[in-house]
This record gives C-alpha cells, sequence and structure tokens, in this order.
C-alpha cells in the first residue's frame, strides 16, 4: 500500500490532507493546530523572531505583507486567521480565495527570471490571488493575477497544480489586476514609510 506521502506526491490526495495526516502523526489534533502551537510557543520562547520582523521567514511576505494589505486593496473581505488552510479571504461574493505571493527568481545563469506561487494541490479555494513583488528588500508589487481555481493552465486546472511559475507574465494579461495593482502600490509605499 502507498504511504500517505507517496498517494500525495502522486496526486491521490490533497495537501490538506496529508498535513492533516503528519499533524495527527505527531500529536496534533490536525495541521492548524500544529502551526499555532508551533508559531506561538516558538515565538514566545524567543527561539524564532516574530514574522514581522524576519524577512526571510515566508510568513512574512505571504502573511504580514500580502494578507495584511489586501484587506485595505479588496473592498468587504472577511480575512481569516493566520494558517487558515485552503484560502485566506472570503470575498463579499461568498467566494473564497487563496493569496499567493513569491518575488521573482533568477536562475543560476542570471538570463531566466521568474515568480513561482505554492498552489499545493488546492481545490478548497475558489480564487487564486498571486501577487508579484520585485524582491524582499524594495517590496515593489509588479503583478496581480486572479485566477478562478477551474482554469486551464498548460493542460492543467490551477488547482490540481503543486506550483505555477510565471516567466511571461503576458501570457497572464487577462488575470492582470491593474486597477489593484495601483492600491496595492500605494498601500505598500505607506508599509514602507512605517518601517
Amino acid at each position: 500500500m502507498k504511504s500517505m506521502y507517496r498517494q500525495y506526491l502522486d496526486g491521490e490526495i490533497r495537501s490538506k490532507d496529508y498535513m492533516d495526516y503528519w499533524a495527527v502523526n505527531n500529536g496534533y489534533k490536525n495541521y492548524n493546530d500544529y502551526k499555532y502551537d508551533y508559531y506561538n510557543n516558538k515565538n514566545n520562547k524567543g527561539i524564532h523572531r516574530s514574522m514581522s520582523e524576519n524577512k526571510e521567514c515566508s510568513f512574512y511576505l505571504g502573511v504580514y505583507i500580502a494578507e495584511r494589505i489586501l484587506s485595505k486593496v479588496f473592498d468587504n473581505v472577511t480575512r481569516m486567521t493566520n494558517c487558515n488552510i485552503g484560502y485566506d479571504f472570503i470575498c463579499g461574493k461568498g467566494f473564497k480565495v487563496d493569496v499567493k505571493s513569491a518575488c521573482l527568481f533568477y536562475n543560476k545563469d542570471g538570463n531566466n527570471k521568474y515568480w513561482s506561487f505554492n498552489i499545493g494541490k488546492n481545490d478548497t479555494a475558489d480564487y487564486f490571488l498571486l501577487l508579484a513583488f520585485d524582491n524582499r528588500e524594495d517590496l515593489n508589487p509588479l503583478h496581480i493575477w486572479l485566477i478562478k481555481s477551474n482554469e486551464i493552465i498548460n493542460g492543467v486546472m490551477i488547482c490540481n497544480k503543486i506550483n505555477i511559475k510565471i516567466s511571461l507574465p503576458y501570457k497572464f494579461k487577462k488575470y492582470e489586476q491593474i486597477d489593484k495593482l495601483e492600491k496595492l502600490k500605494e498601500c505598500c509605499n505607506t508599509l514602507k514609510d512605517l518601517r
């Protein structure tokens, strides 16, 4: 019989199912319980810096920056608690939105650049909101793409992908949120002034 991890890699189970399985085997109720315990207890003991102070932490860009400012960019959204599995917001129309953010990555020779967004075979979200930044230091937003979860990208529904790499932004023009990008830039500039 295949292990749960192998089933996850083969796309037979969702990442949420595997992460919950892993957490239960490690003494937690579910993966949310593990993440809550890990980030609260470790930070309280001084083992880790807060995500707001640690730019290298994935939560810094994904939660502290992206999720925090998006509630100011989009109207009428309900933000979920940190570490909510599957989605980060519910919009005014009741759709579940999973926010993903990435900084521009250059391959080893420096010729190719792209953004890589971890989708994790998420079939819970109705939409994916992808935020593309230049780098962690400057945090200049370059693109916002809003993509429905059942949209076909390179022959596969986006919700069935482990990740999505965008190297040619013009191919995603139909998903671009130009008006929201301008608001996002304003919010990021305000955030920079506060640092």
